[in-house]
Parts: C-alpha cells; structure tokens; sequence
C-alpha cells in the first residue's frame, strides 16, 4: 500500500521514507494499519477489495494473551538445634529451595477473519506486459507519458523525465512497483526532445522482442534490455539480447516496430 501510494502521488519522498520506516519497526496490525489508514485502495488492488466488501462480514476477536505462572514449590528443611549442657547452641543448616521448571508461554491464537498478507510480485518490464503495466502507473503518477528516455529490465525501469515547471532540469527516477528518485535534477538541453511512451506500438514490440535473439545469432539468449531513447535526433528502440556465455547483440526500431539496424553477436 505505501508503495502504491507513493507511485500514485497520494506521498511525497518524505512522507513515503518516513512511513516505510515506521512499517519496519511496527509490532502491531494496529500500527500498520494507522499508516495506510488514509491512503486510497490503488486500481490494481480495487477487485480485490470489492470481493471483500461482499463477503460475509466476521466479528474480530483481539488477540487471546495467555501468560503460564510457574508454581515454586519451596521446601524449607526444619532445622533441629541439639543443646548440650557442655556446649553451646549449634548454627541451624541452611533451608533448602526446590523451585518447579518455568513452563513456555503459549503462542497468541490467531485474529479470527484476518486476511492474508498481500504479496505484489515485481513487473517484467521487458515483457510487453510488463510495459504495459509501467506506461498505466507512469500515467497514473505523473498525468501524462512523455520522458526523454526509459529503460526497461527484467524487474525494474529507469526513466529520465523534464521537471514540471523547469524545463531547463530533468529528474531521474527508478520504478520497482513505484516510482522514486534516483538522483538530483540535473540540467537538460534545450533541444531534447520529449518521448511519448503511448507511441509505442506494443504489438509490433511483442514481435520484435519474440524474434530478436534469432536476428542476432543468439537463439538461445534472452532480453537483457529495452531502451528508448534518441539518438542523432531520432527516436529508436534499441532491444538488447544477452545469451548466457555472456554475448550480446542489439535489434533497434521504431517506436512503430519498423527495423532500423541489427547488431549480431559476431559484428
């Protein structure tokens, strides 16, 4: 939720790392819940919980805290003094203390009617369903889908957008289920020409990225990257093939999927 949240501008980075922290440190459900209490539930997550809604409601019970008192048994030995009329009275023996093994606490019932923990797997972004899925959250997140340049990996993104409201700066920012910055706005030329993601034509990419590892002499290699980016005042996307002894070759289009050049593995 609080990466959800951040994505979707309902945090800001002070607020999303002061929560993230507080999360890691929290020890109770009640804790955890105080800090997503106010955010909205995210699109991807609004099935589940309309599922939930018409579900039988439950009555929750708190946690049942059973705590073992030991029972010590002592055993105080009886002294005896033994007087002699020739002697003098004898120092009486110490008691004897026999204390009961301390039995473990039991561990709390669980919460009856509590959900299970909600798990979002990362995104391949070099998949065209994992760029769908960027373009929707970056969208989503910043209102529109121009950048001067993403790269898609296996299980993140990395992507170069203007600053709003200076356009002579530009913010780096990593996605891995959300967005954060990465860096400090740097300077951004006059002349850089801004990409539209929504050009982009996914079907024509699934294709591509199918038959790149053959075009490049690497059948057996995988995507290792997806970069769009500008080159020579051109928008290309340049499709990096890795096989697994470490070669490389790269297939570079447009973004409407038409070839430009290919780099096999032995040029």
């Amino acid at each position: 939720m609080l990466d959800a949240g951040y994505s979707e501008g309902q945090l800001d980075t002070t607020e999303y790392d002061a929560r993230t922290a507080a999360a890691m440190k929290a020890k109770t459900l009640g804790e955890l819940d105080a800090l997503v209490s106010d955010l909205q539930i995210p699109a991807h997550l609004v099935e589940t919980a309309l599922r939930t809604a018409t579900a039988p409601r439950r009555l929750r019970r708190g946690p049942v805290i059973a705590a073992a008192i030991a029972a010590v048994a002592v055993v105080i030995g009886t002294v005896f003094f033994v007087a002699r009329d020739d002697e003098t009275a004898q120092t009486p023996a110490a008691p004897e203390v026999v204390a009961a093994a301390e039995e473990p606490a039991p561990l709390p019932a669980p919460i009856p009617g509590e959900p299970d923990a909600i798990v979002i797997e990362p995104i391949d972004t070099t998949t065209v369903e994992g760029i769908r899925a960027f373009i929707d959250r970056y969208r989503a997140k910043f209102k529109d889908t121009l950048v001067d340049r993403a790269i898609f990996y296996p299980e993140r993104a990395s992507v170069d957008r203007a600053v709003d409201g200076a356009p002579h700066l530009y913010q780096r920012y990593d996605f891995m289920n959300g967005f954060k910055p990465s860096m400090t706005p740097n300077g951004r030329g006059p002349d850089t020409q801004a990409i539209d993601l929504a050009d982009i034509d996914l079907d024509r990419l699934a294709a591509n990225l199918a038959t790149a590892p053959d075009r490049v002499r690497l059948s057996t290699g995988r995507i290792g990257d997806i970069d769009v980016r500008t080159t020579g005042g051109e928008v290309e996307v340049a499709i990096s093939v890795e096989s697994p002894d470490k070669r490389s070759g790269s297939v570079y289009t447009t973004l409407g999927g038409d070839e430009i050049d290919v780099r096999t593995a032995d040029r």
